[in-house]
This record gives C-alpha cells, structure tokens and sequence, in this order.
C-alpha cells in the first residue's frame, strides 16, 4: 500500500475522515456542502479547519496564517512525525497492510473530467469561466441595512450602494460579491451571522455562508468594479482583509472609495493578474491588513514573521506598481482589528505613516 491507495480507501467512507480528525484531537466535526470541518485542538473554531471529501484536500486557518495540504499532510502537522512515521500510524489506525484493493466505485462524469484534465491550465484570469447573475440573486433577501452595520461605521447609503441585504430565516447580513469588472454581475453571495460569539460556539453556527455554491473568492475582489473610477483618480488602491472594512472606507470618502478585499489575509495570483490588468501602472498599491497578521508567529520557532509576511505579499506586485503596508509601529491596534475598524483619524494616520518597498 502507498500513499495513494491509503487515500483511495479514507475516502470510500466518511466516517474513515472523521475517525482521523478525531484521532488528532479535533473536536466539533460536523459536514457541510462537499465538504468535512472542525475545530483544532487547541481552538473552538468550528470552521478552522476544512477537508474536502472528494480529494482529502485541507484548509487549516490559524493565526492569520492558512496551511495547504492533504488529509495526510495535516496528520502530519499536527503530529510533528516525519511522513512515514505518519503514514504507519494512519494504516494501523485502521489494521491495514499492504494489500489493500481499491473498491470499483463508477463516476458517471468520468468522460467528461478525463476530457477536462487534457485540456491546458487556465493562466489568465480572463478566461476563468465565473457565473454571473443580476440583481434577481439576492431578491429572496430583505432590502435594508442591518443596524449592527451602522454601529460599525457603515452609512445606510454605503450598504445600499453594495446591495447589502438581510436574510432574516438564518438571521445573516447579505453581502453580493459583484464582478471585479461589472458592478451589475454579481458572482458570488456571502452571508455573516449575526448570532454573538457565545451562540457561534455552543450552536456551531458557521460564522460565514457562502450562498452560491463554488463562488471562489480568490477569483475576484471584492468592491473592485464600485472603486476603479476612484482608484484611477486617487492612483491609490487600498487592500483589506473584510467586505466591512471596504465598506466602512466608502462611507469616510462618502461612496468615492478606492479600496477592495480579498476575503482573506492571501493574495492569489488571479487577484494579482486582476489588479496588474485593471489599473494605471501609477497606481500604488496599499496592504491594510488586521492586527493579527502583524503579530503572526512562526510556530516552531516563536518568532515574529508577520512584516516579513506583508513583505513577502507586496513583493507579488512590487515590481510592477509601487507597494506599500500599513503598520501598527505604536500598538494602536486590538488583537484582531483592521486599521480602518478605528475611525476616521486613526486610519489616515495609520495611512500616512505606510511602509513603502
């Protein structure tokens, strides 16, 4: 038996999945949309960690930062054992030897994904194939602005700009995701709870929920269509981590924002491709990422690693657009907030006193 053939039979049953996460502690399984997640060990998160039932692949959120691997690779990780101490652990989880033989399992779409993996690797952003929808998507949701939102320093008129909605059966603010290059597509749905902390935790409540299945974030930036007329008239183009976080600049430049999210503290490369096609090459570009990517820790070690990750995140653009990232050199920041979550004054000083590459 190889790796493989070892993956091969994980997947032949769930329950298998879940036997492993369990065995390395996690705790808070439940399964969602193709998809299997839990909490770490160390952590409440319910949604930390994700393990995609058809290919074991893993997503593993901690800390500001994600790990990237398959369902053996995060064993692994959270073992510390070199992959063939792993991998013995895993076959005698389940008293398997070497002769294991795959069960015939019959795909119906064999055809047409055998034709799909001849076919050449899509590059360019452009020919992505992203479904588009009007604004008839988001009719089910109730027109009107959450008051949590104004709470935060979201005008009325910010969040009716973005479409932003309430879906009062799971309780959740509505954010369209428009198209990066028409702000009447929308492309993608993503609903935030608006249960507290405490309800998120003993309810195991996913703090997000994407309403468009197979909606892929990395594919587009959100805000980008409402901002390039205001980023070509300020040559800036500012980079958060949330949709609030564009949302709330909007309301500070009264709906003449220039700034965009990613949906996560990583920048892919089809955002970098959108970014580097869609703006004047005067365009500075601005990182304005939250307080615990600053703090970010190496984990064997330690050691502070966050600036050397901003560092490493402008260097994607640098040689194209000047770069720059917003530090928190006097500690204004909490643990998790952005710079903009601090008002007005504090963000353009935060602005102000950017690091430059």
């Amino acid at each position: 038996m190889n790796a493989n053939d070892l993956k091969e039979y994980i997947k032949e049953d769930l329950e298998r999945i879940e036997k492993i996460l369990e065995a390395i502690g996690c705790h808070s399984i439940w399964r969602s949309r193709g998809e299997i997640r839990c909490a770490p060990p160390e952590s409440v998160n319910h949604t930390a960690i994700s393990v995609n039932i058809d290919t074991l692949f893993c997503r593993y959120y901690s800390s500001g930062e994600t790990l990237k691997t398959d369902l053996i690779g995060l064993v692994q990780h959270f073992k510390g054992d070199p992959f063939k101490d792993t991998f013995r652990y895993l076959t005698a989880l389940f008293g398997l030897s070497g002769r294991y033989s795959k069960k015939e399992r019959i795909d119906p779409l064999k055809e047409f994904k055998d034709i799909r993996r001849k076919n050449r690797i899509i590059t360019d952003i452009k020919e992505r194939e992203v479904p588009r929808f009007g604004i008839e998507a988001i009719s089910d949701y109730v027109p009107s602005t959450h008051i949590s939102l104004f709470y935060e320093g979201i005008m009325p008129q910010t969040a009716e700009l973005f479409k932003v909605c309430y879906d009062p059966r799971q309780d959740r603010i509505v954010f369209p995701h428009f198209a990066y290059d028409d702000k009447n597509a929308i492309v993608g749905i993503t609903g935030r709870t608006t249960r507290s902390n405490e309800e998120i935790k003993q309810f195991l409540i996913p703090k997000y929920f994407n309403y468009i299945k197979g909606y892929m974030k990395t594919w587009n930036l959100y805000g980008f269509s409402h901002s390039i007329e205001y980023v070509k008239k300020n040559k800036m183009l500012i980079i958060h981590e949330a949709e609030k976080s564009v949302l709330k600049h909007f309301t500070m430049t009264r709906n003449q924002g220039f700034s965009v999210s990613t949906g996560g503290h990583e920048l892919i490369e089809e955002q970098v491709q959108i970014i580097l096609q869609e703006t004047p090459p005067n365009t500075e570009i601005v990182f304005s990422y939250d307080k615990d990517v600053m703090e970010m820790k190496d984990k064997n070690t330690g050691d502070p690693v966050g600036e050397e990750f901003l560092v490493n995140t402008c260097k994607k653009i640098s040689k194209y657009r000047k770069t720059s990232y917003i530090w928190d050199t006097y500690n204004i920041l909490k643990d998790t907030e952005s710079p903009i979550d601090r008002g007005y004054k504090i963000f353009h000083h935060l602005l102000k006193y950017r690091k430059t590459l």
